[in-house]
């Protein structure tokens, strides 16, 4: 049963990463999320800064049972694919908010549930249904 999630999102879509934490949170989930106060659409993040960001990041999907990664429009970008595979080779579900563009991280995803719809959806996502050895 799914009771955290991380929220994966490009800085872009920031906005909608908070709507989904409040749905998330109001559905009685832990919820991890990024670091808001580094968007990269307001603040300049260095090298030093991105390895930081990016390793505390990673502890917070690992300490998740699922990640939520918020793609508009398909998008996902650089970080977000690394942290996917990272939750896809740590065991968690991966969920995402619309269907990723690349070819690839579909192949990754668990399911796809909207934004607004994510707060009932996450807790019945079964994480082994798409992955090698799970249910058919």
């Amino acid at each position: 049963m799914i009771s955290s999630v991380t929220i994966c999102s490009s800085s872009k879509f920031y906005d909608t990463a908070r709507r989904a934490e409040e749905i998330l949170r109001k559905a009685g989930l832990t919820v991890y999320t990024p670091r808001y106060d580094y968007s990269e659409e307001q603040v300049r993040v260095g090298e030093s800064d991105k390895i930081r960001l990016t390793r505390e990041f990673l502890d917070k999907v690992a300490r998740s049972d699922a990640v939520f990664v918020i793609a508009n429009g398909g998008y996902a970008g650089v970080s977000v694919c690394i942290e996917v595979g990272y939750a896809v080779g740590q065991g968690k579900a991966v969920v995402f908010s619309e269907e990723p563009a690349e070819f690839a991280l579909r192949a990754l995803a668990d399911a796809v549930v909207p934004v607004d719809e994510i707060g009932d959806a996450v807790r019945r996502i079964d994480r082994d249904a798409h992955r090698p050895g799970g249910p058919a």
